[in-house]
């Protein structure tokens, strides 16, 4: 497989490479394309240095992700800008993309891409499985959670023994519990946490905060814990003592090492061209609206504010700003009885949990 994305990935990157450095600064990602270009081909070099663990590889298809989301906002007519949705398709082919357990808010950028070369005669194929899969996880939060748990375990085997792969199938039935409520994908994280080969010493931070409650709750008795979840989480505890003796092939990349990148207080979103204040005090202004009793009639201007903050999670997908206001236009919609309102707060819960899972705001929901 290596082998055959680096010929695809190479041939991508040579369609790219020309021109580039003359392209003027954008203010997308507040990169412009060159220095995009440098980041890919630095996360090329060093993968292609340290063999392809799964972590180079999510380091290399996070940076073409930022390359051309970066095109596609601000440079859409320029050829680079299809060349690298074709390389985006080869990569999401090849790593099993699944939105629920990537961490690169990316989901629309990745739909666009296969739907431009869904009629290639060497990518269509491929483009068109993307959209079918996509499609389904879009109509159906079940759907969504077995494939993320599917596309993990195939990472698992295409990296044996890789220490993000490993900890990426525990994450993925934890992101899948989290998605779905339902208790099985908490009964295998911990089942899959409790194999002696599991390297629990190197759970990122993020990860901890979410799953060692859980261990604790289960190992006394919580309310709503199996007996099976009780004795996985009892090995688990037994387990750590002795975690830095687990060996584990690759290196871990943490969620902390993406991007942090936050909007400008002068750029404006969606079609009512909404600023970041201007979100947050139209957010208000419907509040006070709604506690004068107005109810569904506030829906279609909260659906003006989804509309924005979309625009926004497109071009500042890891704004840290995000999931908070996604949770407080959540929050307005659940005020307003209108069908409209019903199916937009249940779209903009997906948000949060699939595009940022281990926000505050998305393990809210396990306890509403």
């Amino acid at each position: 497989m290596h082998e055959k994305r680096c010929r695809v990935v190479a041939a991508g990157l040579l369609c790219m490479g020309l021109g580039l450095a003359s392209v003027p600064a954008g203010a997308a990602l507040n990169v412009d394309p060159a220095q995009l270009y440098a980041q890919m081909k630095a996360s090329y070099d060093k993968g292609a240095a340290a063999g392809w663990h799964l972590a180079d590889e999510a380091d290399y298809f996070s940076s073409v992700l930022n390359a051309g989301r970066a095109y596609e906002l601000r440079r859409r007519s320029d050829p680079n800008d299809l060349a690298l949705k074709g390389v985006t398709v080869d990569l999401a082919t090849q790593l099993d993309y699944d939105p629920l357990i990537n961490d690169d808010a990316a989901e629309w950028y990745v739909r666009l891409s296969a739907t431009a070369w869904q009629d290639d005669p060497q990518r269509g194929a491929a483009a068109h499985a993307l959209l079918a899969k996509l499609d389904a996880e879009d109509a159906d939060a079940g759907r969504l959670a077995h494939d993320a748990d599917d596309d993990a375990a195939a990472l698992v085997l295409t990296y044996p023994n890789d220490v993000q792969a490993l900890l990426g199938q525990v994450e993925a039935d934890l992101r899948a519990y989290n998605l779905t409520q339902d208790t099985a994908w908490r009964t295998l994280a911990l089942q899959r946490a409790a194999q002696a080969t599991f390297p629990l010493g190197a759970l990122p931070d993020d990860v901890r905060r979410v799953f060692y409650p859980m261990v604790d709750a289960a190992r006394n008795a919580g309310p709503g814990y199996s007996p099976a979840e009780r004795e996985a989480a009892r090995v688990v505890a037994s387990h750590q003592a002795s975690v830095h003796s687990i060996p584990v092939i690759g290196r871990v990349l943490s969620h902390n090492t993406y991007l942090a990148i936050t909007a400008p207080a002068d750029e404006y979103f969606g079609q009512t061209r909404l600023s970041p204040i201007g979100v947050r005090n139209e957010l208000s202004r419907i509040a006070k609206y709604l506690d004068a009793g107005w109810g569904g009639h506030m829906t279609k201007e909260t659906l003006w504010v989804v509309d924005s903050l979309d625009d926004w999670q497109h071009q500042y997908p890891r704004d840290y700003e995000l999931p908070r206001l996604y949770r407080r236009v959540y929050d307005t919609l659940t005020r307003e009885d209108t069908p409209e309102a019903k199916t937009a707060s249940t779209a903009v819960r997906r948000t949060i949990v699939v595009s940022y899972p281990s926000s505050p705001e998305a393990r809210s929901f396990l306890s509403s």
